[in-house]
This record gives structure tokens, C-alpha cells and sequence, in this order.
């Protein structure tokens, strides 16, 4: 493991806020699990995906919790033997480790508890849980095409390729979850993708059973929101934003999106 020093040196150098310890605390740990994960044979057939992707790979400005990825064929024996193999790697970090699986339809769930980790670098606070960090690992067996891009994780002392799934089979993803899912972390990672002009993948899109064209579909999702809404999700999302003012994105996403989707 790396010092607390350490720890916050790297927080600055990747403009994270120092006062956020427990969010990057996680974001070190996902770090390395990611890192063991790439170093197996298996971990070939997991495509990274998700709101920590958008982080660790395209450096958005929330943190994220889980690990999501995708997978064309991975059977649940496989999925569990490779993050049994992690395990061993992270205990030489000197960390103490629970896994755990909680699978569900076609989607495999490992649970990794880091249940001392906060005591360890002394950032236990209010909103600690008892049994400590946790950090889940999902991976989705889609219907579509996935299209692998090899891409680059840095940080904490690690550099490594990743095999990623690819930008517009995420962002058709994120529009089906921004119309489907109430959350915050959606719309504001619609957001972060509409302002670096990510492609859609339509076909992925149309495979997800949406109607209409996908960009027209963000903008009815959103007019649709009511200021209450927006205002709600703003403060659900404050605590995970590394510069809380960004919040005001989703206050004003009825007039932020639109001339982001019309540089389309």
C-alpha cells in the first residue's frame, strides 16, 4: 500500500478534492483491483464500462463506486475464479479482503469488502459504513456487439492498458438508463459525453428497444424533468462531484443540453 502522504499527492496531482478522503480511498483501491484484474488471461474477456470508466479512463470529475463491464461469453465459474485470484495480490498489498458473490439475471456480482482500509490510513468519518468499503464488480452479458478498445488506466503509482467497451455502446447505455432510472450520475455523465462529442452506437441504441432518434431522446428525457426533480438529483449528486458547483449542470439542464446536442 501506498503512505497517507502518498495518497494525498496523488489526490492533488489528479484534482481530486483532499477533503473527499473515503472517495479517493476507493478510487485507489479500483486502481489496483482493475490492475490485478488485467494482469490474468481471463481478464481478457471483461470490456470496462460504466460512470468509473468515464473516471479512471476519461477523467470525469465525480467518483464512481462500482466496476462495470461487459462481456460477449463469460460463465459464472470463470467470473469467480478470476476475482479469487485477485484476492491473494491485494492481501500482499497488506490489505484484508472479504469477497463475496450475489449474482443475478445475466448479470455476474462479486463484492469486495475492504473492511479495515479506513482505519488503516485513518479516514474514518460520519460517513463510514461498518463494514467498511466496498466495492462491486458487475458484469453484463449483452445482446449487442461489443466493439473492445484497448485504452490506458494511470494513476497511484500504476499505468497499465484496459480493455474497454466501446465510447457509443456507453453513451446508448447511458440514455436508456437517463430515460429508464431516475439518478443523478446519469444525467450528469450525459452530460460529460454530450461536451466531448462521444459518438452513439444506433445500433446498440435500437437493440435497447428505445424509440426515436437517440439525441432526440435525451432532449424529451429531459424536458420532461421538473425543476424539483433536477434541483433533487443536483443535491443527491453534491457529495460525489469533485467541485460541488458543478451541481448547478443538472439545476440547468434544461438549457445546458440542448445547444450541446445541437453541435451534433
Amino acid at each position: 500500500m501506498i503512505t497517507y502522504e502518498t495518497l494525498m499527492n496523488e489526490a492533488k496531482e489528479r484534482g481530486m478534492p483532499g477533503v473527499k478522503t473515503r472517495g479517493v480511498l476507493r478510487e485507489y483501491l479500483q486502481v489496483l483491483i482493475m490492475k490485478e484484474l488485467y494482469r490474468l488471461d481471463i481478464g481478457k474477456k471483461f470490456f470496462f464500462t460504466g460512470g468509473t470508466y468515464l473516471r479512471l479512463v476519461h477523467h470525469a470529475k465525480r467518483f464512481s463506486e462500482d466496476l462495470d463491464f461487459n462481456a460477449a461469453k463469460l460463465s459464472k465459474t470463470e467470473f469467480e475464479e478470476g476475482f479469487k485470484k485477485i484476492v491473494p495480490a491485494l492481501k500482499n498489498e497488506g490489505m484484508v479482503l472479504k469477497l463475496e458473490f450475489d449474482h443475478r439475471e445475466n448479470l455476474l456480482v462479486a463484492r469486495m469488502v475492504f473492511p479495515d482500509i479506513e482505519s488503516i490510513y485513518g479516514v474514518v468519518s460520519k460517513y463510514s459504513k461498518k463494514e467498511g468499503i466496498v466495492i462491486k464488480a458487475e458484469v453484463n452479458l449483452p445482446r449487442w456487439e461489443i466493439k473492445p478498445e484497448t485504452l490506458l488506466i494511470s494513476g497511484f503509482g500504476q499505468m497499465y492498458p484496459v480493455l474497454c467497451t466501446q465510447k457509443g455502446a456507453l453513451f446508448a447505455d447511458k440514455i436508456d438508463a437517463l430515460i429508464k432510472k431516475n439518478r443523478a450520475r446519469h444525467l450528469f455523465d450525459i452530460i460529460f459525453m454530450l461536451s466531448n462529442k462521444y459518438p452513439i452506437d444506433e445500433q446498440v441504441f435500437n437493440t435497447l428497444g428505445i424509440q426515436g432518434p437517440p439525441l432526440e431522446a435525451i432532449l424529451k428525457r429531459v424536458d420532461g424533468f421538473s425543476e424539483a426533480d433536477l434541483r433533487h438529483q443536483a443535491e443527491s449528486l453534491q457529495p460525489f462531484l469533485f467541485d460541488e458547483n458543478e451541481a448547478r449542470l443538472l439545476i440547468n439542464a434544461k438549457t445546458i443540453v440542448r445547444p450541446l446536442v445541437d453541435r451534433y
